[in-house]
Parts: C-alpha cells; structure tokens; sequence
C-alpha cells in the first residue's frame, strides 16, 4: 500500500489525479488532498504517508516554500508542474520525480514504479536546494545531486572533466580523480549540462571543454582530456571544437 497526499491550489486538479491513481489500481491509498496548501503542513506533520504529490506555482506557498516547512523529510515527493521542458532538466539531475500537466495516466504510472524501484524513498534537502539552484534565472547551476546508495552527493559542476555512458548508467570522472557511477542516461546528463557549456562529442562521450587539452586527427581522432582519457570524438564535433577554440588550420593538432 502506496500512502500519498496530494496537495494543488485548483480542485480540479487534485480530482482528476485521485482518479487517475484509482484507476491504475496500483495500491495507492490517497489520505488528504488539498487546495490550501498552508492547510496540508500540520496534517504532514502528525501523519506517516510515502509519497507527496506537489503543484509547485501556488498561490500564498507555492510548492518549496511548504517543503521548507519541514527540517527533515519521512516521505518523498513527485511534483506536478506545467513548467516547460527546459526547467524540466533540473528535475532530472536534482534525481527528483515530476508529472508535466495535463497527467497522461501512462506517466502517472512510469512514476509510481520508478519510486517504488527507489532505494532512498525520502526527499534529501540537497535534491530541494539544487533544483531551486537550477531554476534560478540568469546564471546557470553551479552544482548538482547524484543520486548513491546512500543519498544524494551534491558535486561542483566546474569539477566534472567527463561523462561516459555505459547504457543506461553514466560515469561522472572528476578533477580529483574520483569516478561516480549514477543510474542515468548520458542524453538526460548531457539535456542537465548543456547550459554550462559541456559538449556531447561522441555517442558514448560528453565532456567539459575546460579541461580539453588537445584536439588530434590522427588514429581516426580523438581528445586529450585534462585526466589523460583519450576520448574519441567525431569529424564533425572536431571540426566544431576546431572553430571554438580558433585554431588556426582545420582538422586539429
């Protein structure tokens, strides 16, 4: 039995998704669903349940000022926002759950069994502080949270040299020699990374350019990373690399 709360500031949505849950039958035992949201905050406090379903925009408190209600967490949360597919890459690397409004069923769906698969079945605040850093306007992200065995580790961004995938696992190799290993895909890595410049220059290969230390043509091409990994790299991402960096004479060192 799956314990849930569902808290959104129109009716009409909590309805339609209790009876969507309903209707897959997949053991979810809605206790309280609210519209007000400030309302929801004691009855959390006192009750035990498993999984918070959150609008994140509304009005009064929105979804994060409520979360910040609460210095520690017993459950988890799956977000429900309209927000566009952009913002959505900083639920994917904060490793948080979210439904896109309007809620297709199969989605609902997809997200009860990635939480039942979970090992960590409770919201960390590190995952809650990296995604307000994602969504924050203007600059982009300085860190993010790799979902472990035991949590979340919240890294610097600027400390990732590369990203290898390993089909649908990634290896995170960082400045200080460590190598993290996270259940994620490269193309959902690389949707989080592309706003801090990080390139996708193989199928298998993503890297930081500011650790790229020479571009070669030579044994079908590749790069030399920082870390000494020689990664390989295709004609046309080369030939890009080439253009950035203004070296002078196409086809690299």
């Amino acid at each position: 039995m799956i314990r849930a709360i569902l808290i959104d500031d129109e009716k009409p949505a909590t309805e339609v998704l209790e009876m969507k849950l309903k209707r897959l039958n997949m053991g979810v035992q809605i206790l309280a669903k609210f519209n007000q949201p400030e309302a929801a905050v004691e009855f959390m406090r006192v009750t035990s349940f498993d999984i918070l379903f959150l609008d994140i925009e509304m009005p009064r408190l929105n979804g994060f000022d409520l979360l910040q209600q609460f210095d520690e967490f017993h459950f988890d949360v799956i977000f429900t926002t309209a927000y566009d597919q952009y913002a959505l890459r900083a639920f994917r690397v904060s490793a948080l759950n979210y439904l896109l409004k309007p809620i297709e069923e199969s989605e609902l769906k997809d997200a009860l069994v990635s939480w039942q698969q979970k090992k960590i079945k409770q919201l960390q605040l590190p995952q809650i502080q990296t995604l307000h850093e994602h969504l924050a306007p203007k600059t982009p992200p300085q860190r993010m949270a790799l979902p472990t065995n035991e949590g979340h580790e919240i890294i610097e961004i600027s400390q990732i040299v590369r990203c290898m995938a390993d089909t649908s696992y990634t290896h995170f190799h960082l400045t200080d020699g460590r190598k993290l290993v996270i259940c994620r895909t490269l193309k959902e890595i690389e949707q989080a990374l592309e706003p801090n410049g990080f390139v996708r220059v193989h199928h298998s290969h993503l890297i930081n350019p500011h650790f790229l230390r020479k571009i070669v043509k030579q044994e079908g091409g590749y790069l030399l990373m920082s870390d000494g990994a020689q990664v390989p790299v295709t004609k046309q991402k080369r030939d890009w690399l080439v253009e950035q960096f203004n070296v002078p004479g196409r086809g690299g060192v």
